[in-house]
C-alpha cells in the first residue's frame, strides 16, 4: 500500500474521491474528549471491522450541500497537542473485544501550527466487535448501522471459511515507449482458513485516457453505464491455495492504442467504475463497484460486504 502523505490526502481532494463502503471522510471535531465523540469512534471503527474493513480519515471536510456530502472538500487539520495518536489509539482500543491489526497514521499537514490528520487502517475482523454503546455496528453504503442479531452471528461465523481481503490497481504504464500496462488484484487471506478455489470477475472500462484492450480471454459488455471489458482472473491450475497470513497477485496485461467501434462503426461510451467480485471456497462473494479514479492512483482497497 502507498504510504499516507500530505500530498496524496490532497490529491485524493483534487480527484473529488468519494466515500464508499470502506472509506469515510470525518472532519477535525469528530474527535473530542467528551465521551459522546469517543463513542462515536468505537462506532466508526468497530463498523469496519464488523464489515469489509477500510480506512477512516480523520481531517478531511466533506462538503456540507446534499449534492456532494460524501465528497471531500478540504483538509481540516487536527490541532496534535489537543488529541494525540496516543490519545486515538486508546479510545480504539475500549471496543470489545480489541481488534486486531488496526494501524493509525499521523499525517504530519503544517509543522509550524502542530496539525495533522490521523489515518485509520481497519482490517476486517474474524469476529464481531462490540462499540461503547454495548451495540454492534457495521458499514452500509456510507453510513455507520446497527446490526440485525442473524448478522453479528454471521460475522461470528468467519472463521469458518477463508476470510480474503482485495486490493485492485490497473496500471496504465504512462511510457512513450511502452504500450503494455497491467491489471492487478492482490489477495491477501486474512483469515485461519485456507483459500484452495479462487475467482475474481472484474468489468473494466474499455476508455481509461486512451483506448485499452485486454489479454484474451475477454468479453465487450454493454451495460446501462457504457461499454467495459468483462473477464475474470484465477490461480493458475495445480497453484498451491493461499494459506493464512499470505497472500497472491492475479494479473492479466493491457494494451494502449486499440480503438473499439460499435455495429455502426461509431466510437462507444464507456463505462468510468470498475465492478469486482471475489469468491473464495465457501466465503459469501464480496462484490464492489470502484470509481476508475483512485483504481489508476495505487492499490484500492476492495470493499466486502457479507449480507445475504
Amino acid at each position: 500500500m502507498s504510504e499516507w502523505t500530505k500530498q496524496r490526502l490532497e490529491q485524493m481532494i483534487a480527484d473529488r474521491v468519494e466515500e464508499h463502503l470502506s472509506l469515510d471522510y470525518k472532519r477535525a471535531d469528530s474527535l473530542a474528549k467528551a465521551d459522546v465523540r469517543k463513542a462515536e469512534v468505537t462506532k466508526d471503527v468497530s463498523s469496519f471491522a464488523n464489515s469489509s474493513g477500510g480506512v477512516l480519515i480523520y481531517g478531511v471536510a466533506e462538503f456540507r450541500d446534499e449534492a456532494r456530502r460524501h465528497l471531500p472538500e478540504r483538509l481540516d487539520p487536527i490541532q496534535r497537542n489537543e488529541i494525540s495518536k496516543e490519545w486515538l489509539d486508546q479510545v480504539v482500543q475500549t471496543i470489545q473485544p480489541r481488534i486486531e491489526g488496526v494501524v493509525i497514521h499521523s499525517v504530519t499537514i503544517s509543522e509550524q501550527d502542530n496539525t495533522v490528520c490521523y489515518v485509520v487502517e481497519v482490517p476486517q475482523s474474524h469476529t464481531a466487535h462490540m462499540a461503547r454503546d454495548n451495540r454492534y455496528h457495521k458499514r452500509h453504503n456510507f453510513t455507520t448501522l446497527a446490526m440485525e442479531d442473524y448478522e453479528v452471528r454471521d460475522v461470528m461465523n468467519r472463521r469458518t471459511y477463508p476470510r480474503i481481503r482485495g486490493f485492485i490497481y490497473v496500471n496504465r504504464n504512462t511510457s512513450r515507449t511502452e504500450a503494455v500496462g497491467m491489471v492487478l488484484v492482490r489477495l491477501e487471506n486474512v483469515g485461519r482458513v485456507m483459500a484452495r478455489h479462487v475467482m475474481v470477475e472484474l468489468e473494466l472500462p474499455i476508455n481509461l485516457e486512451g483506448w485499452i484492450a485486454v489479454d484474451p480471454p475477454v468479453l465487450s459488455k454493454t451495460t446501462a453505464e457504457g461499454n467495459c471489458h468483462h473477464f475474470r482472473l484465477a490461480l493458475e491450475p495445480g497453484a498451491a491455495p493461499i494459506f493464512p497470513g499470505s497472500d497472491v497477485t492475479l494479473t492479466r496485461k493491457l494494451h494502449r492504442g486499440v480503438k473499439f467501434l460499435d455495429n455502426n462503426g461509431n466510437t462507444p461510451q464507456s463505462t468510468r467504475q470498475v465492478k469486482v467480485s471475489i469468491f473464495a471456497d465457501e466465503m459469501p462473494p464480496i462484490r464492489t463497484t470502484l470509481d476508475i479514479a483512485p483504481v489508476v492512483l495505487g492499490w484500492t482497497p476492495v470493499a466486502i460486504d457479507f449480507a445475504h
